[in-house]
């Protein structure tokens, strides 16, 4: 067992460690650059107002980071026996044809293994799991690899508290129009909604809700609980003191509990109309909690093992689960979907169990990129974030694989300018502890990311099969895309004709609306027409695009491109 944490996947524990933040620096710097350099060409045509074009930005994404296993699909279909001598025969026979020394550590659901590397210290991952396809056993195999959750925390004391993100759009133009779906429905107890996290905890204002989950960290170094996979599913702290060791170095900077998982799970289903704290999205569905991220993050072979029991689907050493989920919540990712993601993907679609992930967050100072996994495997319902003025957030990763946008808090865009959010910030209210190690007072806190608007649009969900539980996961995604409202025009969104941010906006009431007679296909709103920009510094509408001329000095003066789209805030 190892007695040292492997690295953590938070945002703000880049933004804390020196060291990592140098490899990000180094990572995006020729990216920035690049940035600057097509700006610049651009700026040649000032004086023309900036029209739709196609979407031709390269959107990187974080360096994987690696645990240093493997996880094997064997071309028979199945895992070795428990036969030992079996077992390490069939181990020499791929040593002897690949060069790599193999050992199992675990079986894992879908007939999958994880399996150790003794011989490949400091060869690329990729390329060890290139040769072990070389060899005939062996049908599919894959690095395992660290996922990161994907949410941001404003520290600003001006945020004051507030939901108008849950009201109609006239209250707010990114608002999910709740009131009029609640009018409908407030959801159903025989609906279950799963959320793969870092466990709960039992906040007065939402363990009503909670039923049996499980705690898939099978570290218990990561776990932070004394031990590893068990039926207990609570959130003991996900904090890192000072000398913690992680796979990219040796933290510096004690990072705090994020206390994610139920931050999550209360935007979802925080016990409402009770007059305390804050309102959920779905009143009535059950929420399941399913532990997969602790200290320094979670582990993909923990997290793929952790989805499959979330919808019903059997792991190796682990107990069926007696409530499997329709719906499952998954806030955090890292890389690229891989095989054995989406493996995991299609035997959750053909159960009926629809997976919604967060598109993903731009690391502080950096330009949001691409759609991470598990949010960029096919079937898969990926989820951007926008403010509350309807304009995508500029941390908010976005792509061609994004369904819909939610509302995740932070500032729009167009409104960055000089590294500063003009016109201010919206955020999300979330249901959390004062403990930065382990739990103390329960609180309500401000958070901002992906990780946010996600639980939004799984409860939106839980409404929808309260008035329909009939809904299969391809009706589900086509009721959500055309009953989307569309992104305001004259922002992001609308400025490309290559669709990066999704249908449009999440409506809660369009989509309960629409349930109870599903489309067959997705039939998205009417994009909003982009608006000539005239001025300077953008505004109207969801926030203005920012002018030609402003572009070109932000991209090289001090916010060194960053600002352009995106904004570095601190994160959580």
């Amino acid at each position: 067992m190892p007695t040292a944490a492997p690295q953590s996947m938070s945002w703000s524990s880049i933004a804390q460690r020196p060291s990592r933040w140098r490899r990000w620096q180094r990572w995006h710097v020729g990216r920035v650059v690049l940035t600057s350099m097509a700006m610049l060409a651009a700026a040649a045509s000032l004086a023309v107002p900036m029209a739709a074009h196609a979407d031709t930005t390269v959107r990187l994404k974080p360096a994987p980071r690696y645990t240093g296993n493997y996880i094997v699909r064997w071309r028979d279909g199945q895992a070795p026996s428990d036969n030992t001598a079996e077992t390490a025969r069939r181990m020499q026979q791929v040593q002897d044809s690949t060069g790599v020394a193999l050992a199992v550590k675990r079986k894992m659901g879908g007939a999958l293994q994880l399996l150790s590397v003794s011989n490949a210290s400091g060869e690329d991952p990729e390329a060890v799991a290139a040769r072990l396809r070389k060899d005939p056993r062996i049908a599919d195999a894959v690095p395992d690899r660290w996922l990161r959750v994907h949410d941001t925390t404003p520290n600003d004391p001006e945020f004051v508290p507030n939901q108008i993100y849950l009201g109609s759009p006239q209250q707010a133009v990114g608002g999910v129009n709740l009131p009029k779906a609640w009018d409908r429905t407030r959801g159903s107890n025989a609906v279950v909604i799963a959320v793969v996290d870092t466990g709960y905890l039992p906040h007065p204002d939402l363990v009503s809700r909670i039923i049996p989950g499980y705690d898939f960290i099978t570290q218990p170094v990561v776990s932070n609980d004394g031990d590893g996979r068990d039926a207990d599913p609570r959130d003991p702290g996900d904090n890192e003191p000072v000398g913690t060791v992680c796979s990219d170095g040796t933290v510096n900077t004690a990072v705090p509990s994020t206390w994610h998982g139920t931050r999550v799970a209360s935007v979802l289903g925080a016990v409402t109309n009770n007059g305390t704290n804050i309102a959920g999205v779905d009143w009535n569905a059950q929420i399941l909690p399913v532990r997969v991220s602790g200290r320094c993050g979670a582990q993909l072979s923990d997290t793929v093992d952790g989805m499959r029991w979330a919808g019903g689907l059997s792991v190796p050493g682990v107990p069926d689960n007696p409530t499997p989920a329709r719906v499952i919540n998954v806030s955090l990712g890292g890389g690229t979907c891989s095989s054995v993601e989406q493996q995991a993907i299609n035997d959750l679609t053909a159960r009926g169990a629809v997976v919604v992930a967060a598109a993903g967050n731009a690391a502080p100072g950096q330009v949001a990129g691409g759609v991470e996994a598990p949010a960029d495997c096919a079937g898969v319902i990926a989820v951007t974030a926008h403010a509350n003025d309807g304009e995508n957030a500029s941390y908010a990763n976005v792509g061609p694989e994004v369904a819909i946008s939610a509302p995740g808090g932070g500032c729009g865009n167009s409104r960055v300018q000089n590294g500063a959010c003009v016109g201010g910030q919206s955020v999300i209210r979330t249901l959390a502890n004062d403990g930065t190690s382990t739990p103390t007072t329960y609180n309500v806190s401000s958070a901002q990311g992906t990780s946010f608007a996600t639980p939004m649009v799984s409860g939106v969900i839980g409404l929808m099969l309260a008035v329909n539980p009939s809904l299969t996961p391809a009706q589900i995604v086509a009721t959500l895309k055309t009953s989307a409202r569309p992104h305001p025009a004259n922002t992001f969104c609308t400025r490309t004709s290559t669709a990066v941010c999704g249908a449009g906006l999440l409506d809660a009431d369009a989509a309960v609306a629409l349930a109870p007679t599903p489309p067959a296909t997705a039939t998205p709103p009417t994009a909003a027409q982009p608006v000539t920009d005239t001025s300077s510094n953008g505004g109207g509408g969801g926030g203005g695009a920012v002018a030609p001329w402003l572009a070109v000095l932000l991209a090289v003066g001090g916010a060194v491109g960053f600002a352009l789209r995106r904004r570095g805030w601190v994160r959580r």
